[in-house]
């Protein structure tokens, strides 16, 4: 189901995709606004003989917009296991710039979680910019896991200025995620995938 943009009483600040950077290294920024999303745990075998001595912890996806950008953190209990930054992060930041429409590969150990995917397209608009903004809530409504799972904001001043974040995926081996970024004073969209897999 297709909901409307939340309305931000707030400057849109963010200068253009150019200055999107991605970090896996960040600590949380103060959202503008978030989705709290529980994500399925492996089950705890109930066999004598089994390796896992407990269960594991409740995990929990933050999927929050700061600005015309995002962050996605997987929590663990109370713990932040992993924290994905794509924003506008400073030139004095030691962040990737991200490589259009190539897949950015990382391994690691996030609550269970040891491979990272990420993949961002960058889009010219030639158009009129909020139709296309409308098509980027339309597809994000349609993608996410459920209704419940999307959730998009939308800044003053400049139609089509907007952020929207969908669950795609929500699996005990594999949790995905999509982000659009509309830039109007640019005539840009920027359209993130990101992924987090267990190790098979």
């Amino acid at each position: 189901m297709l909901t409307l943009p939340r309305p931000l009483d707030v400057p849109f600040t963010d200068t253009s995709a150019e200055a999107l950077r991605l970090s896996l290294d960040h600590d949380r920024i103060a959202p503008l606004a978030a989705r709290r999303i529980t994500v399925p745990t492996v089950a705890a075998p109930t066999d004598t003989g089994s390796t896992f001595a407990e269960a594991a912890p409740e995990l929990t996806l933050t999927l929050t917009v700061i600005g015309s950008s995002h962050q996605a953190i997987l929590s663990a209990g109370s713990t932040d296991a992993f924290i994905e930054s794509f924003a506008c992060l400073g030139e004095d930041m030691s962040p990737l710039r991200p490589r259009w429409d190539h897949e950015d590969v990382r391994h690691g150990r996030w609550a269970g979680y040891t491979e990272h995917r990420f993949t961002a397209t960058r889009t010219k608009v030639h158009g009129d910019f909020p139709t296309a903004a409308a098509e980027v809530l339309a597809t994000g409504a349609d993608r996410a896991v459920t209704s419940d799972d999307h959730f998009s904001v939308a800044f003053p001043g400049q139609p089509g200025a907007l952020t929207a974040l969908s669950l795609t995926c929500a699996q005990p081996e594999r949790i995905a995620w999509q982000s659009w970024h509309c830039y109007p004073q640019h005539q840009e969209i920027v359209h993130s995938t990101s992924e987090l897999r267990r190790s098979t």
